[in-house]
């Protein structure tokens, strides 16, 4: 019996499983995520304004190993701004925001800046921020991390 064949065969079966499992280890680098990345469900005090419920996400960016993130809603206007991530602490430079507001059939734009600082501790965000421009505010929001899995229905 020729065994050419059958040590070729063994020899690329061992060197695509290799491959294979050099690609696994990349994949589970890349499935690393911030400590503070989640939904927070919470309520915003402003002094201008009642306490609004809202939920504020924070999301890796595409390399998570840069210590930055995005921040989704600050201030529930629905903007995306990029933040950058130190343990448990979240930072928002000074960053330019801008929403449309209809009411009675008239439109306002607001323009402005806006700035934040805020951190994670357990579930529990707290998140200061400070929009300047057409629409100025000092206001804080303490959210909680929604839970995301399977829930629990009880015995049956």
């Amino acid at each position: 019996m020729n065994k050419t064949p059958t040590v070729l065969l063994t020899a690329s079966l061992i060197a695509i499983g290799l491959a294979f499992s050099g690609c696994k280890k990349d994949d589970e680098d890349i499935a690393v995520y911030s400590s503070v990345a989640g939904n927070y469900v919470g309520t915003e005090k402003c002094p201008t304004t009642p306490g609004d419920p809202y939920t504020i996400t924070i999301y890796n960016q595409a390399d998570i190993n840069n210590g930055k993130a995005f921040i989704t809603n600050l201030y529930g206007i629905g903007e995306t701004y990029e933040a950058t991530v130190d343990g448990n602490r979240i930072t928002v430079p000074t960053t330019p925001y801008e929403y449309t507001v209809i009411s009675r059939g008239d439109t306002t734009v607001y323009q402005g800046n806006i700035s934040a600082s805020g951190t994670v501790d357990g579930t529990i965000l707290t998140i200061n921020y400070t929009l300047d421009g057409d629409d100025p505010e000092q206001c804080s929001f303490v959210g909680d991390r929604e839970f995301r899995g399977p829930t629990h229905q009880g015995p049956n």
